[in-house]
């Protein structure tokens, strides 16, 4: 019998890092449990590549990520056993990008929020300090999350915010919601990049199971691209509503952030992987 391939595809924070204090302690046993058996795991966020590459660098991943909610996929250099069409080098990865400038973002934000008299507030506004006391991020991690390049986070300072969403949307462009602030982005989204890369590891390995893992309704396209979708439990031992009203009857953790992080991974690796005895 052929076991397939197993392949996990995960969001940071609120899942593999504890949302407030952006630590990975409580999922590191599992993480590294991962790198022992040569299971990839692909860091999928709203992160920018700056973020995510200090990161991988950390845990010492190897594999690729994707920055951004999906604008980028990030590849070290010959990961795949075949010639990628698209990509660019940049700094030491491959970067296939599918989203949108950012510049030509935030010009669309502010123009559409000025046409409807909505208050709002994109991160690229903030300085570093504000970055800090919003997100808790510190130092040279807040000034990372600054480096943006296809995908401008916002706050929105008041509440009637539909036609902007809907006006927005309907320019082309997508909306989604993450723990702390909205995102807007091009036509592109988790979902997208992960199938593209998955399409890539199929070249390799026709025989795949993928696992997406995320805490939020920004991971809603995520769950629609792997075979099993695992919801993570947030820390107000909620799960995400709209996940739930979406996807009714998603696995959930009981564990919260990265406790339940590691609660879903130890548990798909006993039954993915064949005892030898």
């Amino acid at each position: 019998m052929t076991v397939p391939r197993l392949i996990i595809i995960t969001d940071l924070d609120g899942s593999l890092l504890d949302q407030e204090t952006y630590s990975y302690d409580a999922s590191l046993p599992a993480i590294e449990k991962l790198k022992s058996l040569d299971i990839p795991l692909i860091l999928c966020s709203s992160k920018t590549r700056s973020e995510i590459s200090l990161l991988w660098q950390e845990l010492g991943l190897m594999d690729p990520f994707i920055a951004e909610s999906g604008g980028a996929i990030c590849l070290p250099p010959g990961y795949f056993p075949f010639p990628l069409q698209g990509v660019k080098p940049k700094g030491s990865f491959e970067v296939l990008e599918l989203g949108t400038d950012v510049l030509k973002l935030h010009q669309v934000l502010m123009e559409t929020a000025q046409q409807f008299q909505v208050k709002i507030k994109s991160l690229s506004m903030l300085s570093p300090d504000e970055i800090s006391a919003l997100t808790g991020l510190t130092g040279n991690a807040a000034s990372l999350a600054l480096e943006r390049e296809y995908d401008e986070p916002f706050l929105v300072e008041e509440e009637d915010c539909q036609q902007l969403f809907t006006d927005l949307r309907m320019k082309g462009f997508s909306l989604t919601r993450g723990d702390r602030f909205f995102h807007l982005t091009g036509n592109h989204d988790k979902g997208k990049a992960a199938k593209i890369l998955l399409n890539l590891y199929r070249r390799t390995s026709p025989e795949i199971l993928t696992v997406g893992l995320g805490n939020s309704a920004n991971d809603l396209s995520l769950f629609c691209s792997v075979d099993r979708p695992v919801l993570v439990r947030n820390p107000d031992g909620s799960w995400d509503s709209e996940v739930l009203r979406t996807i009714p009857g998603i696995e959930r953790t009981q564990g919260i952030g990265p406790y339940g992080w590691r609660e879903a991974v130890e548990k798909i690796l006993a039954e993915a992987i064949p005892d030898p005895y």
